[in-house]
């Protein structure tokens, strides 16, 4: 169902949806469901020190609790294909078992291991691991980036929690398996948007001047679905699909209805519609204000509504292939007039419905407006 039809329905959902919301909200503010904690990595980035033919992998480490986590190095000489061909081995600085803090260096003596190789081919990838998760995080296109693993899991759902109502559209409830890929850990900011804008020509989006909008680490909104494909092609990335967005929502638990167990927790992210939990903002938030999920994704519900690669059709679920699904223009006869979004906005708390994981929107893709913002992923080689 469209994001512009969900708004029309209002109209004889209102009732049934405010009952559940205010029994829902009191029942949300009692309820205790945490994230897992997971070892994040934030502002990676890669020196060549060529006097002591030294590569230093920088970074921030966080982790909840201030719990040390095992830190490693995994490298590529093509590209990001493949990263067992070579492997660091003479490493030192903030690499094995690591503290959380800013301003963490890994030093890796590429020179001692392989004398011969040209550093300029090396792509790093860090290794965060603590018992329950390991997340590779690499760098491209002016972000941090997380791999989803290649793998099955349930698309869609039949029923919501907590008797919230259901659209017809997230039907049926599928198994898709996706191959790995890359995405980023927060939705774009607009310090990211304006390196594109500065490098490109390409004009500003709506709400570029309103200054509650446009600070450098809030997400950059206004951007239509033309202005989301145009930044992730500079960026050598492109949007995720809708398989590929709701994999990422869910985690490592498909069955989940949220990024995190349980039900609806307004401590989790920018999505209330008054100041309640870890809320305080009126409008957008800085990306990663809330809690990451368990693949170490900010912001996957909330804050801003993302385009997604697909065209959006209600019945596309009965028809769609069981591997890497894509919607394409036409189905069945159907022209597809709208692009698919996900993920609610900063405005959604008082519909709970439109902030799960399966949850499916659509709008015109020549849309701005001060909700919608993206998040790019990359293919492997």
């Amino acid at each position: 169902m469209s994001l512009f039809g969900k708004k029309i329905k209002h109209s004889f959902l209102t009732k049934k949806t405010i009952v559940f919301s205010i029994s829902f909200m009191i029942c949300l503010l009692l309820t205790l469901s945490a994230y897992s904690a997971v070892p994040v990595i934030k502002n990676m980035s890669y020196l060549y020190i060529a006097d002591d033919n030294v590569h230093q992998t920088c970074y921030d480490l966080a982790y909840s609790g201030g719990v040390p986590v095992n830190v490693t190095l995994e490298a590529s000489i093509d590209g990001g294909a493949h990263f067992d061909v070579i492997i660091p081995e003479t490493v030192s600085g903030d690499f094995g078992i690591v503290l959380p803090g800013t301003g963490k260096k890994a030093d890796w003596s590429i020179g001692t291991d392989y004398p011969d190789i040209l550093t300029e081919t090396v792509m790093m990838r860090i290794v965060a691991s603590d018992a329950d998760h390991t997340l590779r995080y690499i760098t491209f296109g002016g972000s941090t980036m997380v791999l989803v693993p290649a793998g099955d899991f349930v698309m869609g759902s039949f029923d919501t929690p907590d008797g919230m109502p259901i659209f017809g559209d997230e039907l049926p409830e599928h198994t898709v398996y996706l191959d790995e890929y890359y995405i980023d850990t927060t939705e774009v900011t607009n310090a990211q948007y304006r390196n594109f804008m500065l490098a490109t020509g390409h004009p500003a989006p709506l709400y570029w001047a309103d200054p509650l909008f446009n600070s450098d680490p809030y997400p950059v909104v206004g951007v239509t679905w033309d202005d989301a494909v145009a930044y992730c092609s500079w960026a050598g990335k492109r949007l995720p699909t809708e398989a590929e967005w709701e994999k990422a929502c869910r985690g490592e638990f498909s069955g989940r209805d949220f990024p995190w167990e349980g039900v609806l927790n307004y401590s989790y992210g920018n999505f209330a519609s008054v100041h309640v939990g870890g809320d305080i903002w009126d409008d957008t938030a800085p990306v990663g204000s809330f809690a990451p999920n368990d693949y170490g994704l900010f912001d996957m519900i909330g804050n801003v509504y993302e385009w997604c690669a697909d065209y959006y059709h209600y019945s596309f679920y009965e028809s769609s292939p069981g591997s890497n699904p894509l919607a394409p223009e036409v189905l069945d006869e159907k022209t597809a007039l709208t692009k698919t979004l996900r993920g609610g906005s900063c405005f959604d708390g008082f519909f709970p419905s439109y902030l799960r994981c399966a949850t499916r929107f659509s709008y015109f893709p020549a849309t701005s407006n001060g909700i919608i913002g993206l998040r790019c992923v990359k293919s492997l080689p």
